[in-house]
């Protein structure tokens, strides 16, 4: 095994790092502890299913540093400590298991800062730095063979060398002329550079070689895309990727497609599939390399688009789908060990759940809890990351056909001791043409009989997002239950894990069909739970939630005692999102196409019935739903005399991520519900 020490001893001295100086722990959930608390962010199981590696971060105590460690389980034996890597670098993440599971590699930066492949062997040494790359390495993947690693930089497509890109991005220029639409996305703007996909030799010290010259598409896509992006085949001589098609602007399109290149050879990708229609991606090689299965999207490719899970024959190129007539909603694929099937997890009706799609044979899902974030497959069974909304993610070990779990991880055990969690229950109503509809309803912490507790009420973003039963850091009910406030979250028309019909019945229809929903789980949430009290509600909602929450304030603003808008959009004819395709198919086109389509529902066409206490948040560098709409909604409010708040924070985009951020939001937000709500 690598050079380990005790996970005890290994805790002591991360505690002593990140926990707050306080003489007792908190005794209730505080957005405090929630921001503050050791999080579990990635892992992986030894192919032998003996080990598994996880990922660990911390915080300091000034909320100013993160630090990521990983620490490794015995399966066999997992109350046993766990223990931590030592010698090497002091942040660490990305673990993957060589293929005889001898070798544990990893991402760590070296001495000048920048993130590089380590390998931790089991000869006692400790770890070693593989590579030397002047450009951090982002995601990665380690040949069967473990000789090399396809790893992605972001690179200028043009430039020959690596070293090419960092000394042109040494020096900005003072203007950028755009000839395409590439000026900024999700919270960055285009400088020219890519993430590209790089063989880099683990052994002899051979250069760099890219796989992707010129090709202008990121891979993995940003801001969210994994390893998962792309795969190596078994026998070390092919890479297939997921990517837009070299030149396709992010903004116009989510289509995906596969290309593949030669690992042995210098040859531009080539697209797998090209005569095909849909959006291509998660590639992943069978076992035996004869197969490969991806996710295919059809329509717009978009989140609100199910996935087909379908299977190439590499040698005929004959593809096929699996599942044919299952409604299921994956997200991502895994082959079983034995390469008899795929393994998906999948939004399931307000959880995410494993469901199994045999190469011959019905898919269905397996008998495993809900709430999994993270499938690992070994000769063994899973390894899964689980959540609920009273329970923060953790490790769990099952046998390949589901069933019973062993708890593995405990991570933020301490933290989180003697600390309450209020129940959570899922109710049902008939929302929109009578179609069943889920809500979820989160109780105060300790609740008192026959009291009656104020309610906020949240709206999830998308419109195809979806609440489901797992641990939230952005926006924890727990939070709230501790405060004194129930919550309650309606998984209206457009929520993915409903089925393909419930998610589509949206388009066009996002004012009217997803507001009908809200209007009529709202009262079926104050008809069959009596403690909450109608008459002290706060609606919120994010990004789809907060364009629903200016729409409501305009339409729908008779229940509310206040509104709480978290970057929405207030004006549909604003054309400055950094994903186009996504207004337009909402909305049934572009506003030079269908202007009668954006106008329908547009917010802006009523802020003159705005009438009730309003608080407003975003952030500088959010070019999803650019500044400018929650600056508008706030001068609108102000203008009309109605009581309203802005809070600007600059260095946030889409997403409030920063700790000191995130606990601010918490504080005003929590404000403005008791200057509205509170008795």
């Amino acid at each position: 095994m690598p050079v380990l020490r005790p996970i005890s001893l290994f805790l002591s001295a991360l505690l002593a790092l990140a926990a707050p100086a306080m003489a007792q722990p908190p005794k209730v959930m505080t957005p405090d502890l929630l921001t503050r608390m050791d999080r579990l962010t990635d892992a992986a199981v030894s192919p032998d299913g003996t080990r598994a590696a996880y990922v660990v971060r911390t915080i300091s105590a000034d909320l100013a540093k993160t630090a990521t460690h990983i620490l490794i389980a015995d399966l066999a034996k997992p109350d046993a400590p766990h223990v931590a890597i030592a010698g090497g670098p002091a942040r660490q993440d990305m673990p993957v298991w060589s293929a005889d599971g001898r070798s544990l590699y990893f991402r760590g930066p070296d001495a000048a800062g920048i993130n590089q492949i380590w390998r931790a062997g089991t000869d006692g040494s400790a770890p070693v730095k593989l590579t030397a790359s002047p450009i951090d390495i982002g995601y990665f993947q380690i040949a069967p063979d473990g000789g090399f690693a396809v790893a992605s930089l972001r690179v200028y497509p043009d430039c020959p060398t690596l070293a090419c890109t960092v000394e042109r991005a040494a020096k900005p220029q003072a203007t950028t002329l755009y000839t395409k639409l590439n000026v900024r996305f999700f919270d960055a703007y285009g400088d020219g550079r890519y993430n590209s996909l790089f063989k880099l030799d683990l052994a002899g010290g051979k250069a760099p070689v890219a796989l992707m010259p010129g090709f202008e598409s990121d891979v993995p896509a940003r801001p969210s895309g994994t390893a998962r992006s792309f795969a190596i085949s078994p026998d070390g001589a092919t890479l297939v990727f997921a990517a837009r098609r070299s030149g396709i602007s992010a903004n116009v399109t989510a289509i995906h497609r596969l290309f593949e290149v030669s690992l042995n050879a210098t040859a531009a990708p080539r697209e797998i599939g090209a005569d095909l229609p849909g959006s291509h991606f998660n590639p992943v090689f069978s076992p035996d390399g004869n197969l490969l299965a991806y996710l295919d999207k059809a329509g717009a490719g978009s989140d609100g688009d199910s996935a087909a899970v379908r299977v190439r024959t590499l040698a005929s190129g004959e593809v096929r789908e699996l599942g044919t007539g299952f409604d299921g909603w994956p997200n991502s694929i895994a082959w079983s060990y034995d390469g008899k099937s795929l393994l998906s997890l999948s939004d399931d009706g307000g959880t995410q759940q494993i469901h199994a799609y045999p190469l011959s044979g019905k898919a269905r899902r397996l008998p495993v809890a809900g709430g999994v974030s993270g499938l690992e497959v070994s000769k063994r069974g899973l390894l899964l990351t689980i959540s609920r909304f009273d329970m923060p993610p953790q490790l769990f070990a099952a046998s390949t056909a589901g069933g019973k779990l062993t708890q593995v991880t405990r991570v933020a055990a301490d933290q989180l001791a003697g600390v309450p969690m209020a129940p959570t229950r899922s109710i049902t109503f008939a929302g929109w043409n009578g179609d069943p509809v889920q809500a979820f309803v989160t109780e105060p912490l300790n609740r008192e009989p026959d009291k009656k507790y104020p309610v906020l009420f949240l709206i999830h973003g998308g419109p195809h997002g979806v609440y489901q039963n797992e641990w939230l850091y952005g926006r924890n009910p727990q939070v709230w239950a501790a405060h004194g406030y129930a919550t309650v979250m309606v998984n209206f028309h457009g929520s993915t894990g409903f089925g393909q019909k419930f998610a589509h019945d949206v388009l066009r229809h996002r004012g009217d069909r997803a507001l009908e929903d809200l209007q009529k789980g709202w009262a079926a949430a104050l008809a069959q739970n009596p403690f909450l009290d109608g008459d002290r509600g706060c609606a919120m909602g994010s990004s789809f939630g907060g364009y629903m929450i200016f729409w409501i304030a305009g339409v729908w603003n008779d229940p509310w005692k206040c509104l709480i808008a978290h970057a929405g959009t207030l004006d549909s004819r604003s054309y400055s999102s950094d994903i186009l395709w996504h207004a337009d198919r909402q909305m049934g086109g572009t506003p030079w196409d269908n202007p009668e389509g954006i106008e329908e529902f547009n917010a802006m066409r009523h802020v003159d019935k705005w009438k009730k206490p309003l608080l407003i948040t975003h952030g500088g560098r959010d070019y999803r739903v650019p500044f400018d709409q929650g600056l508008a909604a706030f001068a609108i409010a102000q203008q009309r005399g109605i009581p309203s708040e802005l809070l600007y924070m600059p260095n946030e985009n889409h997403i409030i991520s920063g700790a000191e951020a995130s606990i601010r939001w918490y504080e005003v937000v929590d404000a403005w519900l008791d200057r509205w709500t509170k008795p």
